[in-house]
């Protein structure tokens, strides 16, 4: 059997959306990008052995509802009513939907209890995936310990739904779950009771009591066959996004796994099917150079990443002193291994640097610690490139070559492969995964002086590079030939007649008028408890119809006001409370803390009164001209 769980809250509950999706839309990287870097990270962390192999494929699938088993038990009556209350289905479902499939295999599966919510540890991965935010059951030492990545899966769905069917290793039963996470807390049309932003899908359909995977065997077995998957009896878990985002794509997905695990599949530790293409240690050099212009780093660079993989478990060309990061300088290493790292970086073969780091922990525990740095030295390129590695997974937001005077442009990596350091720098870890920040409160609750250890990991390749790279010269006129001289006068050039006219002064230039803004056909006028938004005809232009779409939302200290409205602030079709008054408009709708309308006339208004008077109150307005209306008049 399974069942939806949807949970009404008590008037004691706090109510709100997450704050955790905004630590992923900050980042530098595509919806796509950020999913895959997210769901290979997962994997690595649960690989069966430190040493394994681990495989994931990506596929997406389309099915038709009407003859799905899971499709029919995943989206009954009941969740159609709640996604569209809570705004998670905009539309009607498809009769054919896509699903995108994330399996892993070579792992462990989601381990840990599933009777009791309220156990924690490092293997309850179950409770932490489906029952925690904010807060991961990963040994630190894994790729990710805030316990927030998961979200990502959320977002890749349309309908933020997410189910998984996994194998365990331990006892070696298929257990399938999955869980929709609203926007933010929602009310039934025509309800006062207000539902929690998690809706479970399980085997127990009784929200008073604890949801529990789903142990059907007709049904995991209809999961298998419809959905093509490949897990078959293999350890490991599948992830399932029903109708994955328009920008999800197998070609999408491929390239952000070159991009972002080039070096992890190098060095053999991680292999990824999308489609029907395999990535793995043979095939990766061919499908990155084929990416041309997609490509995040150059080809140079990343020829220089598969030299360190394959590098990675040599010895080193030198190790640093005890000591070395309370002051890297000459002194660090033995006089002839420093002459033999300045000869072989001018020579331009790749330089490899051990360097040991002592961590101390507020338990007073002195860990033995050591990481690898690789350079070289490349005149071919227009500028460095850099990258910090951890374990597996791209720490590329720390940057520091950029404040180096080098010669020439350097390649270099930071590759911390020490459990103990990497246990260190998981702590250390921004939600995104992709820089450091000492004071975090996990690291600065686990560690003496964060600060002096991080800094030494984030400053190690800048300075061997000032150590033992020629330093490089300004040159004060490279640019000369582009700029003018404002002190020389400018020269006349003579006419046909010979004439030079009037001679310009030096630095004279023509002024130019800045023109004045276009007038808007939309006015915005905030009022004491609500505000009024008025519709204006243009100089020289007819009128046309605007499409209008209103967002409301009270301000708040952090994050954006209107992802962050709750319908306990306030829902503007509360006739109650709120007042709207309109004129010349057609198509008024209030939805939640949005207002949707259209302006049919010059004159048209609409007015809104209700809000909270102590509260600032934040409004965005978009309108755009409706399209028939439009070619109708330029006709």
């Amino acid at each position: 059997m399974a069942a939806w769980q949807f949970r009404t809250l008590n008037p004691n509950e706090n109510s709100g959306s997450s704050i955790s999706d905004d630590n992923f839309s900050i980042e530098e990287r595509t919806n796509v990008e950020i999913l895959v870097r997210e769901t290979l990270q997962n994997p690595l962390d649960a690989r069966a052995s430190v040493d394994d192999q681990v495989k994931v494929c990506y596929r997406i699938v389309e099915i038709d509802l009407a003859q799905s088993k899971v499709a029919k038990a995943l989206f009954p009556g009941a969740w159609v009513e709640h996604a569209k209350a809570g705004q998670l289905l905009q539309e009607p479902l498809p009769h054919k939907a896509r699903f995108l499939l994330i399996e892993d295999f070579g792992t462990t599966g989601l381990e840990g209890t599933y009777t009791d919510s309220a156990v924690d540890g490092s293997s309850e991965n179950w409770n932490a995936f489906w029952f925690r935010e904010g807060e991961g059951a990963k040994h630190a030492r894994a790729n990710g310990g805030a316990g927030q990545g998961k979200i990502t899966l959320y977002l890749a769905s349309e309908v933020r739904t997410v189910i998984a069917l996994t194998r365990r290793k331990s006892d070696g039963r298929d257990l399938l779950f999955g869980c929709s996470r609203f926007l933010r807390n929602y009310r039934l049309d025509g309800k006062k009771v207000r539902w929690a932003k998690e809706a479970r899908w399980g085997g127990e359909g009784d929200p008073s009591k604890l949801a529990t995977p789903i142990t059907d065997i007709a049904l995991i077995e209809a999961a298998k066959r419809e959905l093509k998957l490949s897990r078959a009896d293999a350890v490991g878990t599948s992830f399932i996004v029903p109708l994955p985002q328009k920008d999800v794509t197998e070609e999408g997905i491929r390239t952000a796994v070159i991009n972002e695990f080039f070096f992890a599949i190098s060095r053999g530790r991680l292999e990824v099917t999308v489609g029907d293409e395999v990535l793995d240690e043979a095939s990766i050099v061919e499908a990155s150079a084929g990416l041309g212009d997609d490509s995040r780093q150059s080809s140079t660079f990343k020829e220089f990443l598969r030299l360190a993989a394959g590098k990675s478990g040599l010895q080193a060309l030198a190790t640093a002193k005890p000591g070395w990061h309370k002051g890297f300088d000459d002194s660090s290493f033995e006089p002839q291994d420093l002459i033999n790292l300045k000869d072989t970086f001018e020579l331009g073969d790749p330089v490899v640097v051990d360097l040991p780091l002592p961590i101390k922990t507020k338990k007073g525990l002195i860990q033995a610690t050591t990481f690898r740095v690789f350079l070289q030295s490349n005149d071919e390129l227009e500028r460095s490139e850099e990258l910090f590695i951890r374990q597996d997974l791209a720490i590329d937001g720390e940057k520091k070559l950029k404040s180096v005077r080098a010669a020439q442009p350097v390649l270099a990596l930071t590759f911390i492969d020490d459990p103990q350091l990497s246990e260190f720098l998981v702590c250390a870890e921004e939600p995104t995964h992709r820089t450091w920040n000492a004071q975090r409160p996990k690291v600065k609750n686990a560690y003496m002086t964060p600060n002096v250890f991080l800094a030494a990991v984030r400053n190690a390749a800048s300075k061997l590079v000032q150590m033992i790279a020629p330093v490089g010269q300004r040159d004060e006129t490279a640019l000369a030939v582009y700029f003018a001289d404002p002190a020389q006068a400018i020269k006349a050039k003579k006419g046909p007649s010979g004439d030079t006219g009037g001679r310009e002064k030096p630095g004279d230039m023509a002024v130019l008028e800045i023109p004045p803004p276009k007038p808007k056909p939309v006015s915005f006028k905030p009022q004491k408890d609500g505000f009024t938004v008025r519709a204006h005809s243009v100089p020289d232009s007819p009128f046309v119809p605007l499409e209008c779409r209103i967002e409301t939302g009270y301000a708040t200290v952090h994050g954006d006001p209107f992802r962050l409205w709750d319908a306990a602030d306030f829902w503007l079709g509360d006739s109650g409370r709120f007042t709207i008054d309109a004129a010349g408009v057609a198509g008024l709708v209030a939805d939640g803390n949005e207002l949707r309308f259209c302006l049919n006339s010059d004159d048209a208004t609409v007015t809104v009164r209700g809000f909270d008077e102590n509260r600032q109150l934040e409004v965005r307005l978009k309108y755009k001209e409706v399209a028939d209306e439009a070619d109708i008049s330029s006709h």
